[in-house]
């Protein structure tokens, strides 16, 4: 995965390459990087962010950064369906690694109508 101090370096010039401007990826619809990290260096990855989101932001008409949480886009989408406690309560009983399915199912991740890519659409 390499030294997480590269990886945040290599950030901003993924986002400034011509095929991520123009939208020409994998999906060819939105302009996005999700950039995946150890729980570890959270406080690291959100200072910094923050920090890029400032400079470019503020400096740049070309670019402009909005993160979000994927965490907790997901926990508000399962909130929001009444599904929080009923997984917990799952949880529970039979263990976190029995969450993943029911979890996929309730995000309806992967189908068409998944509830994820509905939430960036209506931003």
């Amino acid at each position: 995965m390499g030294n997480i101090y590269e990886r945040l370096d290599k950030i901003l010039p993924t986002i400034k390459e011509k095929e991520f401007q123009e939208k020409r990826g994998l999906g060819n619809e939105v302009g996005f990087h999700i950039f995946d990290y150890e729980p570890k260096y959270e406080l690291l990855v959100r200072e910094y962010i923050e920090d890029l989101k400032e400079k470019i932001n503020k400096k740049s008409s070309d670019i402009y950064i909005r993160e979000f949480d994927l965490y907790e886009i997901i926990i508000k989408i399962i909130e929001d369906k009444g599904y929080l406690e009923k997984l917990f309560k799952m949880e529970k009983e039979k263990g976190t690694d029995k969450l993943v399915k029911p979890i996929k199912s309730t995000l309806r991740f992967t189908q068409k109508n998944d509830l994820i890519v509905d939430y960036f659409k209506k931003m």
